[in-house]
């Protein structure tokens, strides 16, 4: 075993945090090679770490060891980072459904003379949608890229069994602000509240928990309501506590600092990980 028991058994419990974010990532559009790209970004910038005392930062061996990327990688992705702007980055890749609604807008053999995109046939040598997935590349069946396309409303099948686009953007299911607030706010604020209890435990943050693995399901609809209004009832008294005591102009001049405290409920099968 390469791993004690206990870096197993975190890697266990990541792969548990790991699945409902596939899901909504996958539900986003969002490709593995995207995901991938972001998380190989994120463990070499938090590798390197903050400058010493004499402002020199971590060197690209020590960040290969410690990440297991090769010196190479490492060299390139730290460039990256310090760009001014990196998100654009052309090795964050498109999956082949969003490349294909890309080119579909773009490409003037399948635009018609105003520029809009053109109804195309499965088939065909130029104008057709199997030819478009042939501009795309790789090795995906033009009949799997159609799937896709018409599972996320991409584009629909008209009578005559041509395909019409109907979106620019490949977005599977119903994304919106909602997703990313509860990333921004409850996904992240978390996480970083655990790693600073574990670094920093003379200074922890509250982190409590009350959860049952027993509770018969005729109590679940009263441990909702009841949850529900306990929570309402503390998140209200919380914010009107902040809201008697915040000063915008104190932070002129400074950084601003986020401060909060979230609850929210959770409910489902237990992982066979714990």
């Amino acid at each position: 075993m390469l791993n004690s028991d206990l870096q197993e058994r975190l890697l266990d419990a990541v792969t548990c945090c790991m699945r409902p974010i596939a899901r909504m990532l996958l539900g986003a559009g969002i490709t593995y090679s995207q995901f991938e790209e972001i998380a190989k970004r994120t463990f070499i910038e938090q590798a390197i770490g903050k400058p010493d005392a004499k402002g020199r930062t971590t060197n690209v061996s020590r960040v290969a060891v410690r990440t297991g990327l090769s010196r190479k990688e490492v060299s390139r992705v730290r460039r990256v980072l310090a760009a001014p702007v990196y998100s654009d980055d052309s090795t964050i890749q498109f999956g082949r459904p969003a490349r294909a609604l890309q080119l579909w807008h773009a490409e003037p053999a399948f635009l018609d003379e105003s520029g809009s995109p053109i109804d195309l046939p499965f088939d065909g040598d130029v104008q057709s949608f199997s030819s478009l997935v042939k501009l795309v590349g790789g090795d995906v069946p033009a009949g799997a890229v159609r799937a896709e396309l018409l599972a996320a409303g991409g584009m629909v099948e008209l009578p005559n069994g041509k395909f019409r686009v109907k979106k620019r953007f490949f977005v599977p299911s119903a994304l919106d602000e909602e997703l990313i607030v509860g990333f921004t706010f409850i996904v992240a604020p978390l996480l970083e509240s655990l790693s600073h209890n574990l670094d920093e435990p003379s200074t922890a943050f509250i982190q409590r928990v009350a959860y049952s693995d027993h509770l018969p399901q005729g109590a679940l609809a009263d441990f909702r309501s009841v949850s529900h209004m306990e929570a309402e009832g503390l998140m209200n008294s919380i914010d009107e506590w902040i809201s008697t005591r915040e000063d915008p102009s104190s932070a002129s001049g400074r950084q601003p600092i986020r401060v909060g405290v979230g609850v929210f409920y959770f409910e489902g099968s237990k992982t066979s990980n714990e």
